[in-house]
């Protein structure tokens, strides 16, 4: 598979995603840790506009710090790691 896509009006497009975010230095912390919030809403054509009842809230599994030999995981709350 190609890394472009073909565009009938402007020729290859090359196909790129980012992320970019400030990194905040002194962000809210729950019991010393790096946390998320994690809550679904669909908002529909007509507009109409729905919450799932549940949400979670993820933290990370060491305390943060911002030393310069800071540990990966002060950052991560990804429950996947």
């Amino acid at each position: 598979m190609e890394n472009s896509a073909k565009s009938v009006s402007n020729g290859p497009i090359e196909l790129k995603s980012f992320v970019i975010q400030k990194y905040i230095e002194k962000p809210y912390l729950i019991n010393k840790r790096k946390f998320d919030i994690r809550h679904w809403v669909l908002l529909n054509q007509d507009s109409d506009l729905f919450f799932f009842k549940e949400g979670y809230l993820r933290l990370a599994s060491h305390e943060f710090t911002n030393d310069n030999e800071m540990d990966e995981y002060v950052h991560l709350t990804n429950n996947a790691i």
